[in-house]
């Protein structure tokens, strides 16, 4: 084949690829309710238990909104902790941090709500192929902190999610998998969840109440 025929070839089939990844990320966003349910949210409230590694089992309420807000309170039996953050700015129990921690409750906040990121940060998305059966997203975040969401094919549906970060020279990598998907004021939500961090696991997260505000 000659050289232009080849790139003409390759030029005809880019389309059809960047087709079908746009396609599958339609289908994603429209599987969790849709884009015009998502740029309506305002709050999400969320209410249920966790099962930590490092801090045993107690009650949590993750609140999340946009411009990257969340704050978490959990109680346990003999202490209560509170993450919040506001932007480029986080505290635990009203001390700030920074780096790694503060890395890992930006990426917190983008994993509670995927879809939200996928229809705004869109034209950043990238296509990362086939693996094990799942096509992964990246949505890089910033210069430093991407999330991947793998999506099952066949029904659109984010099964696990990937994200790292390299603040504060330390490469921090989380993974969560989600199950027991329900419909909850529109929005499909996980509600329950997996955590694993540098490979090991961190907690079970397992919501009773999920609350949309639009």
């Amino acid at each position: 084949m000659k050289p232009f025929a080849a790139l003409l070839v390759t030029l005809l089939a880019f389309p059809a690829f960047a087709s079908d990844f746009t396609n599958l990320v339609d289908n994603v966003v429209k599987r969790y309710g849709g884009a015009a349910a998502w740029k309506n949210v305002r709050t999400i409230d969320e209410t249920g238990s966790l099962t930590s590694a490092m801090g045993g089992h107690g009650t949590m309420t993750p609140t999340w909104q946009r411009a990257r807000k969340l704050r978490v309170e959990i109680v346990y039996p003999d202490h209560t902790e509170v993450r919040d953050l506001d932007g480029d700015r986080g505290t635990r129990n009203g001390r700030p941090v920074t780096g790694p921690p503060l890395d890992g409750m930006t990426l917190q906040w983008a994993r509670l709500a995927i879809p939200a990121l996928l229809i705004e940060r869109r034209e950043q998305l990238r296509d990362l192929g086939m693996r094990e059966g799942l096509h992964l997203i990246e949505i890089p975040l910033n210069d430093v902190l991407t999330v991947m969401a793998a999506v099952d094919p066949k029904t659109f549906n984010i099964v696990r999610s990937a994200s790292k970060g390299t603040g504060g020279g330390q490469t921090i990598e989380f993974v969560t998998e989600y199950s027991d998907l329900r419909k909850s004021d529109g929005l499909l939500i996980a509600f329950s969840e997996e955590n694993f961090a540098q490979g090991m696991k961190t907690g079970d997260t397992k919501l009773t109440t999920v609350h949309v505000d639009r």
